[in-house]
C-alpha cells in the first residue's frame, strides 16, 4: 500500500478545512477594542452658583451646558455634591432645582450640603447617606456632621466596605472638604466659607485608615468650593490608593463640573469641564495635582 498517498487522503481534507476557517476568521472577525468607556457620570458641586445672585434653580452657566452634557451617550448618573439650593426650607427653590435635575434627564443623587440639610431634603430624598453598585464599582453618598463622619454613619461606612472583594473602584461623595485644614499642605486651597470650618475633623485619624485599608482605588469627591472669587475652583490630591477631588461653581474664575469616565478595565479618568467658555479648556483634573 502507498502510505504516503493514504496519509495525504486523511490529512488533506482537514488541512483545507483549517485554511478555509482561518481565512474566514480573518475576514469576518472584528478586532476587539481592549479598553473603551463602560459608563460615565457627572459630578457637580455648589450648583446653586453665585451666593450673591437672586436666581433660583441651578447656576445659569451650568444650565447652558445641558445640551453639551446630553450629547455624552454613557452618562448614567449626575451626583450633586451639596448646596443645591440657597435655602433648605424654601420649597420653591427645591422645586426649581428638581426641575433642572429632571430637565438634564439623568438619574441623580445628592450629597447634602449645609444649605440643603433639613426636613425638605429628607422628604425629597429619604436619607442623608446610602450606597449603591454600578457594575463592579461601589458608590457611597455621605453627609458629614460638622465636618465629621461619626456615629451610625461611620459604622455604615465601615460595614459597607467589609465585603468588597469584587469591587474595582470606590467612589465616595460628600459636600465638605473633610480632609482640608488651613495648616496643612492644603492651606492654599480656598474653601467657600472658612467660617464653617470647625477647627478640625476626624478624617485623617479615623476615616482615612478605613479608606486606605480597602486596598482599592478610592475617589472622594467634595463640592464646597468654587462659589466666590476667593475660593479655589477645583482641587486634586493623590496619596496611597486615595484620590481627593473637589470641584464647584459660582463666582470663581474657572467654575466647573466633572465628567468621570470609567473604562472596561476599571481605569478612571476625571474630566474637568468649564461652565464658561470652551468646556474642555481646563483638561484632566490630575494636571492640577497638589504637590
Amino acid at each position: 500500500m502507498n502510505w504516503n498517498f493514504k496519509i495525504k487522503q486523511v490529512i488533506l481534507p482537514y488541512l483545507i478545512l483549517f485554511m478555509f476557517s482561518s481565512c474566514t476568521k480573518k475576514e469576518n472577525d472584528t478586532p476587539l477594542v481592549s479598553n473603551e468607556i463602560s459608563y460615565s457620570y457627572l459630578v457637580a458641586g455648589h450648583v446653586y452658583g453665585d451666593p450673591l445672585a437672586s436666581s433660583i434653580g441651578f447656576y445659569p452657566p451650568f444650565k447652558e451646558q445641558f445640551t453639551y452634557i446630553q450629547e455624552f451617550p454613557k452618562i448614567d448618573y449626575a451626583i450633586y455634591t451639596g448646596d443645591v439650593v440657597r435655602n433648605n426650607l424654601n420649597e420653591a427653590q427645591w422645586d426649581s432645582a428638581i426641575t433642572d435635575m429632571q430637565t438634564l434627564g439623568i438619574d441623580y443623587h445628592v450629597a447634602a450640603g449645609n444649605h440643603d440639610r433639613g426636613e425638605v431634603f429628607l422628604n425629597l430624598f429619604g436619607s442623608y447617606y446610602y450606597s449603591f453598585l454600578e457594575g463592579n464599582d461601589l458608590f457611597i453618598i455621605l453627609n458629614p456632621t460638622n465636618w465629621n463622619i461619626e456615629g451610625e454613619q461611620k459604622t455604615f461606612l465601615e460595614n459597607t466596605l467589609t465585603s468588597i472583594e469584587t469591587v474595582s473602584n470606590i467612589f465616595v461623595f460628600c459636600h465638605e472638604l473633610i480632609w482640608w485644614s488651613p495648616d496643612s499642605i492644603f492651606q492654599n486651597i480656598g474653601i467657600n466659607y472658612i467660617g464653617h470650618y470647625p477647627g478640625s475633623s476626624n478624617y485623617w485619624a479615623e476615616i482615612d485608615p478605613i479608606l486606605q485599608n480597602t486596598n482599592k482605588p478610592v475617589y472622594l469627591f467634595s463640592g464646597d468650593i468654587g462659589a466666590t472669587n476667593s475660593a479655589s475652583p477645583f482641587a486634586y490630591y493623590k496619596y496611597s490608593n486615595v484620590h481627593l477631588v473637589a470641584s464647584g461653581m459660582g463666582r470663581a474664575v474657572d467654575s466647573n463640573y466633572l465628567i468621570v469616565d470609567v473604562y472596561n478595565d476599571g481605569e478612571v479618568k476625571i474630566n474637568l469641564k468649564a461652565t464658561e467658555g470652551e468646556p474642555d479648556r481646563l483638561g484632566d483634573i490630575t494636571l492640577y495635582e497638589i504637590p
